[in-house]
Order: structure tokens, then C-alpha cells, then sequence
């Protein structure tokens, strides 16, 4: 069931997604061809939490209201992935430094080593909108 808040994601959804694993994100570009980077993410809070450089074309194309395509893919095992339909509720630089540490721990086992003045993170939140999965929801059951 999708409404202006977004899906709840099932359980076994949610510990898919707390796993740590890159994402692939996509944004439309202005000749409406689709633009795909690998990204770091993390999920809380019902949101996916996104960190681009300020001089990443993908996240500037990140504004509240913009739909958004992200896909995670386990790396141990490529046919159990997830593509996540969403919406950004919000882009802010509050937070942001921060974040892009939390990330860094998450992914590196350390906090970020290449912060710069001069290309300050942003924090972007995606409300998941839209679930395509592979056998996720079958594995509670296995």
C-alpha cells in the first residue's frame, strides 16, 4: 500500500537494508535519460538517508518532492536485491559532515578522510514509496 507517507517496509525488508551494501541510486538528467552512481546509504527511521558531495550532479538533482530509484544487490549474492521507489522528503547541509562519518563507519570501519570546505556534504532523506524485490519476504520463511 503506497500513500503520501510512504510504505511501511515489511521486517525482513528492513534488516535487508540495515545490511551494509553499496546502493545504486538513479535520477533523471534534463534530456530525461537516467544518470546511476554507487552510493553509500543507511536506513532509519523508516528513511533512506543519502550524503552527496555538493558537487555531485546526482544530488543536485535531489530536491524535497523529486522521485528517486535506488537498488541494493548483496554482494555475496546477486540475485537478492531490492529496488526502492522513492520520494525525497528533505536535503539539508546540517548534519551532513556528520553523516558522511556515519557512513564512513559503516562502510570502512572509520570516520570520512576526505572532508573538504569547499564541497560540504548534503543529508537527503528518501521516503520508500514503491517495493521490487526478489525472494527478501520468502527468506523469514525458510
Amino acid at each position: 500500500m503506497t500513500t503520501e507517507t510512504g510504505i511501511s517496509l515489511s521486517q525482513p525488508m528492513q534488516a535487508f537494508l540495515e545490511e551494509v551494501q553499496p546502493a545504486i541510486v538513479g535520477t533523471i538528467r534534463a534530456d530525461g535519460t537516467v544518470q546511476m552512481n554507487p552510493i553509500w546509504y543507511d536506513f532509519r527511521d523508516g528513511l533512506l538517508w543519502l550524503n552527496p558531495a555538493s558537487s555531485r550532479a546526482w544530488g543536485r538533482k535531489l530536491e524535497p518532492g523529486v522521485p528517486v530509484t535506488l537498488i541494493m544487490v548483496d554482494p555475496s549474492n546477486q540475485w537478492r536485491w531490492a529496488q526502492i521507489q522513492g520520494e525525497v522528503v528533505d536535503k539539508t547541509r546540517e548534519g551532513g559532515e556528520e553523516h558522511i562519518d556515519r557512513l564512513s563507519r559503516r562502510y570502512l570501519g572509520r570516520d570520512y578522510a576526505d572532508h573538504r570546505e569547499d564541497d560540504p556534504r548534503l543529508l537527503v532523506s528518501v521516503r520508500p514509496m514503491r517495493v521490487i524485490q526478489s525472494s527478501i519476504e520468502d527468506e523469514e520463511a525458510a
